[in-house]
């Protein structure tokens, strides 16, 4: 049942903002090897996109990224970061952590042989505490892999370890199964654990890069996933216009356009700089700012084909070529790009307001009204701005009642406008 609460009406103007685009001001997994891994295995691969077209398709192709494959990407994505920081935050002695990461290509008959031969070559470690601590990881290890029948979809990492807490030993055995496949095998001992490649997937693959342009202005950005990064922002003096009639005039334009042209060459330089030697991971490439000379721009310089071939064919006008162009960008790119995680994001919450405003019994928000619901196996999906206090509980929580959950960024418009309702809201099943 939708929870109204008596200050709805100061909410109005938020809700029509979103609707109409207003400013509010002006208005855990089994694997196959046994039961045994349902408390450690905890982060399975995402289902595979959905649609014909794969990437991002231009020219009015554009398939949909799906609320529910949303979901899971941010959900999966902070469940990592979470466990990275845990396994970064612990530290051994000498070689009593134990790293072991096994990508999906490798055999785990060949797996197995590889780390009884590494457990038989421990008797040559001089020191019997450092012998025993690497035999011991290696032996749990072993005793895991035996109880696999194949390697899971996305590769497994173990993370072993014996911690001297207190005068005691403390025994940590992390298994994890990530949310992209592991790219090579790695094994290592040390004083801390390898976690390299899994920070790297706790970052969204997707990358957008948006070009704002003014005369003499310039500004890139890189919008991964929901968050925007400014790359660089730089000025190119150009003359300005002038008064002064006749062959002055021709002459004077003659040199500012000769100006602008130098601009265009530096614009496309700079590209090629940033974006060349990565240009396979670029999804896309967004246009912005003054609209004529982008268009110019395109018309005039001389881009690198593989660049341009990235570019959309809609020009965002966007009226100040800085940080907060980028935002307002951004906010732009949202509606055209639409395989997208931020315009999943959107997607969903218009479709909550509109529901919250035709006063639907399907929707509810604040802490308590949703926490109350979802214990209730009354909450479909839960939409939470990824900086609240409650999200770590919620990440916890959602599978207990197979509700989906959708972190919201705090940098989109969306992210802003649910912090308004208290930073998390619902839509129910009934």
């Amino acid at each position: 049942m939708a929870v109204i609460h008596p200050s709805f009406t100061c909410l109005i103007g938020a809700i029509l903002a979103a609707l109409f685009n207003v400013s509010p001001g002006h208005t855990r997994a089994v694997a196959d090897g046994g039961a045994s891994y349902d408390a450690r295995l905890k982060y399975m691969p995402p289902r595979p996109p959905t649609g014909s077209c794969r990437g991002f398709c231009f020219f009015g192709q554009q398939s949909v990224i799906t609320l529910g494959e949303a979901n899971r990407l941010s959900t999966k994505r902070h469940q990592l970061k979470k466990k990275v920081e845990e396994l970064k935050a612990l530290q051994g002695r000498h070689s009593s952590f134990t790293t072991l990461y096994i990508p999906p290509t490798k055999s785990l008959t060949d797996v197995i042989s590889f780390v009884r031969t590494e457990l038989a070559g421990t008797d040559n470690i001089k020191s019997k505490t450092n012998r025993k601590n690497v035999a011991d990881n290696l032996t749990a290890i072993l005793s895991e892999l035996t109880k696999m029948k194949q390697i899971p979809e996305n590769g497994v990492a173990f993370f072993f370890g014996i911690q001297e807490e207190g005068g005691s030993n403390k025994t940590i055995r992390e298994i994890v199964v990530p949310p992209t496949p592991i790219s090579q095998f790695l094994y290592i001992c040390g004083r801390e654990f390898v976690t390299d490649e899994l920070e790297e997937m706790t970052k969204p693959k997707s990358l957008v890069v948006i070009v704002l342009i003014e005369g003499g202005k310039l500004v890139v950005g890189y919008l991964r996933g929901k968050h925007i990064e400014l790359v660089r922002e730089e000025d190119f003096y150009i003359i300005g216009k002038t008064r002064a009639g006749g062959q002055s005039a021709r002459r004077y334009q003659r040199i500012r356009d000769e100006k602008m042209q130098e601009f265009f060459k530096h614009v496309a330089k700079v590209l090629a700089e940033l974006l060349l030697d990565n240009i396979d991971n670029v999804d896309a490439i967004v246009l912005g700012g003054n609209t004529i000379r982008a268009q110019e721009f395109l018309e005039k310089s001389d881009l690198d084909y593989r660049i341009r071939e990235k570019i959309v064919d809609r020009i965002i006008p966007v009226s100040v070529v800085d940080e907060t162009g980028l935002l307002q960008a951004m906010k732009e790119a949202s509606r055209i790009l639409k395989e997208t995680e931020i315009y999943a994001e959107r997607l969903a919450w218009e479709k909550f307001m509109e529901s919250l405003l035709r006063g639907e019994k399907t929707v509810t928000y604040g802490e308590k009204e949703v926490m109350q619901a979802l214990r209730e196996g009354r909450v479909e999906t839960v939409m939470i701005v990824e900086d609240s206090p409650l999200l770590d509980q919620l990440v916890e929580e959602v599978d207990n009642y197979g509700t989906e959950l959708m972190v919201f960024s705090s940098q989109t418009e969306s992210g802003a406008q649910l912090k308004s309702f208290g930073g998390v809201a619902a839509r129910l099943r009934w």
